[in-house]
């Protein structure tokens, strides 16, 4: 049987399925026949066994430093917490539903407020939500829920849906993969699949009906899959993964290498992570530097907001680790799709479009002080430089910059130290920011592009909105023209430039941004000796007037084919 579904997680993987589905079919109707003083102390006594176990696997988590992992461990520990819930179960039971029901009705009532907000990341988080309510609900009707920790043998996990705290909790290195029937790529549990190298596809139709036992096949670059194979189709799988594994290899030479191209121009490939421990796993992985800290998840799963020594700790911590590389640390970009509970922004028609990132921090300043001192005094401890998200106007950069003006001020009269020659850059993410970027580039140190955000608002485009996520494309030549406007823009004023958008670590863009002259890549550690690697197989002076005529053509089709043409037969093979 051969399934497709969506790329959520690139790699290849063979092994046995293993169904790890935690939804229960549980009658929302169903009234209790138990006193209600029992009911209410059973569903107590499974929220705080439950809350035992979450607390062990923090502390186990902590210890293997797997911080994504330990994120949704202490969100949902969080949740079981929560006092509103914990009031509306005990409403469903007074109502006489049974304990099993009154669960799911709270947990439902939850998730249905949250789809309906319209908001793709918090739509993403009902999985989280579920996953909380079906431990429970499991607990309550005597029933095994998935333990993952003491796998012995390989698995790709199959079902319609899993929770992410079900491979959140699983032994390292066990789970080869994931294939399912339902999700997204912005779904928690490709986003954790991905941070673990583990490769996925989601939305494939079948994937639930798949056998404990049964011998699977998942490409997570192609987004397909092969189950109930006959001997030639085990043995073609087996020949993909092994060749997989063996590129692998090729690349873990490519850690202890610089970026450079064929003909010896050199390219700087730094890392994007997300908490300080990761700045370990890039250094590990060949990473120069990271090119973006996003900080604001900091700010998420959680009710309080961090304050200035927590976050001055976070940062001094990955700058130390980075022993004098380049740590590029973003402020705030909270918004679109990532929200936080602490700060309490209302729900909106159109987050990516809404108030969002350096928007709040400019309205909310004694947040951006906080964040701004934070990584002033982290400068002393390392080559840490400081960057604005979502800049759309000289107004929002010139005070952002005022902001981080009186924030010097501020450690001055403390007499605390920090860079005082601090870099200072932006993120250029927004259309009206591109095609200024040669006024731009004089107010700042350095650009960095999110050619993610770029795409979708310069085609106006919602990239998670299934009917016209086909339109997204960052080939599309109107878009290549504002990245190629910005190159340009540093190029003239000597100064730095970087893309940290997915684009940088796509093979296929790779040559084509070289050839725009991008000297600097910011990608997930994971794809740092990918990156390497291709880029060694590429002749700059070749290339770069190669790209110049690609600059002419009006088709993002024609293009591709070009940038395809500009490939040999050994490159190509990565795609």
């Amino acid at each position: 049987m051969i399934g497709r579904g969506i790329a959520a997680s690139r790699g290849k993987a063979l092994a046995r399925a293993m169904a790890a589905e935690t939804q229960q079919q549980i009658d929302l109707e169903k009234k209790s026949k138990e006193n209600l003083l029992h009911s209410v102390e059973r569903v107590k006594e499974a929220i705080d066994s439950i809350a035992e176990e979450m607390k062990d696997e923090e502390t186990r988590l902590e210890g293997e430093e797997e911080a994504m992992r330990l994120e949704i461990v202490q969100m949902q520990h969080t949740m079981l917490s929560d006092a509103v819930f914990h009031d509306s179960i005990r409403k469903e039971l007074e109502e006489g539903y049974a304990p099993e029901s009154a669960v799911a009705r709270c947990i439902e009532a939850q998730c249905r407020m949250l789809e309906a907000i319209g908001d793709a990341y918090l739509a993403a988080r009902t999985d989280d939500f579920r996953d909380v309510g079906n431990r429970i609900i499991c607990r309550l009707l005597g029933k095994r829920y998935p333990d993952l920790g003491k796998l012995e043998e390989d698995v790709i996990l199959t079902g319609e849906n899993i929770s992410p705290s079900v491979l959140a909790g699983a032994k390292k290195g066990k789970v080869k993969g994931l294939l399912l029937a339902k999700g997204s790529r912005t779904a928690h549990v490709c986003i954790l699949a991905a941070n673990m190298g583990i490769p996925a596809v989601v939305g494939c139709i079948g994937a639930e009906k798949i056998k404990d036992g049964d011998m699977v096949f998942v490409d997570g670059t192609a987004g397909k899959a092969a189950w109930e194979m006959d001997e030639a189709a085990r043995a073609d799988a087996l020949a993909e993964t092994v060749s997989y594994q063996e590129k692998q290899k090729i690349l873990e030479k490519y850690t202890e290498k610089k970026g450079q191209t064929k003909d010896k121009v050199s390219v700087q490939i730094m890392a994007n992570i997300m908490d300080a421990q990761a700045a370990e796993q890039a250094k590990q992985m060949g990473a120069e530097g990271v090119g973006l800290f996003r900080t604001e998840f900091l700010y998420m799963g959680r009710k309080d907001l961090p304050g200035e020594e927590e976050q001055f700790q976070a940062y001094k911590k990955a700058a130390e680790m980075l022993q004098g590389q380049p740590l590029v640390i973003r402020t705030m970009d909270i918004g679109g799709d990532k929200q936080s509970e602490a700060l309490e922004i209302p729900a909106e028609e159109n987050p990516f479009l809404g108030y969002r990132a350096i928007r709040i921090c400019l309205e909310r300043k004694e947040l951006f002080f906080t964040q701004l001192k934070a990584v002033l005094r982290a400068s002393a401890y390392g080559n840490v430089r400081v960057m604005f998200p979502m800049i759309s106007s000289m107004a929002e950069l010139e005070e952002a910059l005022a902001c981080l003006q009186k924030a010097k001020d501020e450690l001055d009269q403390q007499r605390i130290a920090y860079d005082k020659d601090i870099q200072t850059g932006m993120m250029v993410e927004v259309p009206s920011t591109a095609i200024l970027a040669s006024r731009f580039i004089k107010k700042v140190d350095f650009f960095s592009i999110g050619s993610n955000d770029l795409t979708q608002y310069a085609l106006a485009v919602d990239r998670q909105n299934e009917k016209v996520c086909g339109l997204y494309d960052y080939f599309d030549p109107g878009v290549l023209h504002l990245i190629y406007t910005v190159i340009r823009a540093c190029e003239q004023e000597n100064k730095e430039c970087c893309l940290c958008g997915e684009m940088a670590s796509d093979p296929l863009a790779v040559p084509v941004l070289l050839g725009m002259g991008l000297k600097k890549f910011s990608v997930n550690p994971s794809a740092v000796p990918l990156v390497k690697y291709l880029l060694s197989k590429c002749e700059y002076k070749k290339i770069k007037h190669d790209v110049q005529c690609m600059l002419e053509m009006d088709d993002r089709r024609q293009i591709k084919e070009e940038a395809m043409a500009l490939l040999d037969e050994e490159y190509r093979s990565w795609l």
